[in-house]
């Protein structure tokens, strides 16, 4: 079970970024942190391409692996806006549907159908959502609230993108076996050069990028530097594991620490619902993904 010890000490990483990322949110941009993170990655990342395995890297590959960055730099940019306006242990048992959808592209597009004890899983998942949000419709809180539902788009389309980021990632380590460590450098140097672009297209975003660059420097750099630790564990494990879906559930463990990171260092409410959510929620994940 070694991909399992690997996905769990990487969730330990996601915990503290986000308790990280949280802080600086309240008072930076979105986007200015989301590029700031971005670079902060690219940057700390490039140094692994001296010791990366690069052998089976080609244009195809390169073609491939940026691809995915297109599709991993809009997920985080989605994720960060709705991180910076919701409470993170609302948001985050709502995200730990993930291997929800990646099951269902790999049913849409592989034809694999799901069990009488996954489809179980999926009621259970379902379930754990109402648990969270069935007071928000009657008191209209939360984030189902009336003038949220742009962040309810930003998490649909975050889920839809970041289960095609999956399974890009599963296919490029296992099918193409390209090396992780050369995979996580490539892809965190593609995603610095998409918010490049960005500041390229609007150049009227340099100044405040800078003023916020200039406060937050030494936080982007310590969260950089658990995203590599833990992006590199996470992506080892599907390289090794049989199943995508599985590793994905584990890594969204970190839904439920996220919940008590709420309340802990945020003072977020109505938790122990929150908790019982989270509980139901990933108890369904792994039904699905389990036979």
């Amino acid at each position: 079970m070694i991909w399992f010890i690997l996905v769990i000490t990487a969730v330990v990483f996601v915990v503290i970024e986000t308790i990280l990322e949280k802080k600086a949110l309240s008072d930076a941009r979105t986007f200015n942190f989301t590029a700031m993170f971005a670079f902060g990655n690219a940057i700390i990342s490039i140094p692994l391409l001296l010791v990366a395995d690069l052998t089976l890297i080609n244009w195809q590959i390169l073609i491939l692996i940026y691809i995915a960055s297109v599709f991993s730099t809009i997920t985080s940019l989605l994720i960060f806006k709705v991180i910076k306006h919701e409470s993170i242990s609302e948001v985050a048992p709502i995200l730990a549907i993930l291997p929800l959808v990646v099951s269902l592209f790999a049913y849409l597009i592989l034809g694999e159908t799901l069990s009488l004890f996954q489809t179980s899983g999926l009621i259970l998942m379902v379930g754990g959502i109402l648990i969270l949000e069935f007071s928000n419709y009657k008191y209209s809180n939360g984030i189902f609230r009336k003038g949220r539902k742009k962040y309810i788009l930003y998490i649909i389309l975050s889920l839809i993108l970041g289960a095609i980021g999956a399974i890009f990632d599963k296919a490029l380590l296992s099918n193409f076996n390209v090396n992780p460590l050369a995979y996580l450098a490539l892809i965190q140097l593609f995603i610095g050069i998409n918010y490049i672009f960005f500041i390229g297209i609007k150049p009227k975003l340099f100044p405040s990028f800078k003023s916020d660059l200039s406060r937050y420097w030494l936080i982007i750099i310590l969260i950089a530097l658990s995203v590599v630790f833990h992006r590199y564990l996470y992506l080892s494990a599907i390289k090794i594991a049989a199943s995508v879906g599985l590793v994905v559930a584990v890594f969204k463990l970190s839904a439920l620490f996220n919940v008590f990171v709420g309340r802990k260092f945020f003072a977020e409410t109505d938790i122990l619902k929150k908790v019982l959510a989270t509980f139901v929620v990933l108890a369904g994940l792994f039904m699905l993904i389990l036979n």
